[in-house]
């Protein structure tokens, strides 16, 4: 694809952009979908005043981010011209290339945003917030995964956000949210600031001080919620001996993990066992996110999971509603990992 036409594409996919490009306090919005906008293999996020770029093999990558800083998509977009741009390389054989080259490159600009949180203490990667809404989350560039918040949950975590500050209303003790395989618990920082109570479980310490510094940048204090460090199944079936109940969970594990205390989750064939264990600490009509990542992991085999691992667990699912993707998600929903998962109640218990 030539340059031309990949700018033309460009200024075309922020078109179909236009609302949630005019929205005020929204600095992180994806501008380029790939197949979904014309351009298979190229990604692009827009994360304050940098652009990050995921490029798979073969992909227009440099044409693509002299469009970036072409006068012409930067009107389109209404924003100023990028400070930086930084390309994540998704490459094939990650075997054969060394660490440094699959982690995220600085390709145009400087390392520190316009209003960026600053280097943290001890650590030399770059740190930013930017702003979703009410919120606020803190962005890592370099990181070599993600650089830490999924953007195709943006709806959803308004939606949480609203449930949880409907079911607050009401009185009584302060609603619960259990977010399993939390990442940088984007969704627990939402339903803290909605008024629950959330509990944060993954692997990862360093996932886990990454989303206690978000509750930070939210002014929310982390110390009245639970940081969990551990396999996310085994977490369950403990809180299920102790009789705990959560009365909202969010099911969003990653394609591949390892853990001593359980080896190797593979989701598409083990969600239904995370799933039934889930669904054993699920408060009577508790709110159900379920999704996932992976491209083969169909919508009917989910919803068959989730079937089969509610009649193990000896509960029902009441409701069942697919996500429908963001509008800067476009694409169909086989090549769209934003439309892989549903909002459920749980039944019975």
């Amino acid at each position: 694809m030539s340059g031309a036409a990949l700018t033309e594409r460009l200024q075309a996919a922020l078109a179909r952009r236009a609302a949630l490009l005019r929205e005020p306090r929204l600095e992180a919005v994806r501008w380029l979908n790939g197949v979904g906008d014309g351009v298979p293999g190229l990604l692009v996020d827009r994360l304050g005043d940098a652009r990050f770029v995921h490029a798979e093999e073969g992909a227009p990558t440099a044409a693509l981010v002299a469009a970036l800083r072409d006068p012409a998509v930067v009107a389109a977009s209404g924003q100023p011209s990028p400070r930086s741009i930084w390309v994540k390389p998704l490459l094939k054989n990650v075997r054969a290339h060394a660490k440094e080259e699959l982690l995220p490159q600085l390709v145009f600009g400087e390392t520190g945003e316009a209003g960026t949180a600053g280097e943290r203490d001890g650590d030399a990667e770059p740190e930013f917030a930017v702003q979703e809404g009410s919120w606020r989350f803190l962005v890592r560039p370099r990181e070599g995964y993600s650089h830490g918040l999924f953007l195709d949950q943006r709806d959803n975590r308004v939606r949480l956000a609203e449930w949880l500050r409907q079911r607050a209303a009401r009185g009584g003790p302060p609603p619960t949210l259990l977010n399993t395989f939390a990442y940088t618990c984007s969704f627990s920082v939402v339903a803290a600031a909605a008024g629950a109570r959330a509990t944060s479980v993954d692997l990862s310490a360093r996932y886990l001080d990454w989303g206690q510094r978000n509750f930070a940048a939210n002014g929310l204090d982390a110390a009245a919620h639970e940081f969990a460090r551990g396999d996310a199944l085994t977490y369950l079936a403990i809180a299920a001996k102790k009789g705990r109940r959560f009365d909202a969970l969010v099911l969003d594990p990653p394609t591949f993990s390892t853990s001593k205390q359980r080896g190797v989750f593979q989701v598409e064939r083990h969600y239904d066992e995370l799933a039934a264990l889930a669904f054993a600490v699920a408060a009577p009509d508790a709110l159900l996110l379920a999704s996932h990542n992976q491209r083969t992991f169909t919508r009917d085999a989910l919803v068959a999971k989730l079937h089969a691992a509610a009649r193990t667990a000896g509960r029902r699912l009441t409701r069942l509603d697919p996500f429908t993707p963001p509008a800067d998600f476009p694409g169909p929903p086989p090549e769209n990992p934003a439309s892989r998962g549903f909002w459920g109640v749980v039944g019975g218990g």
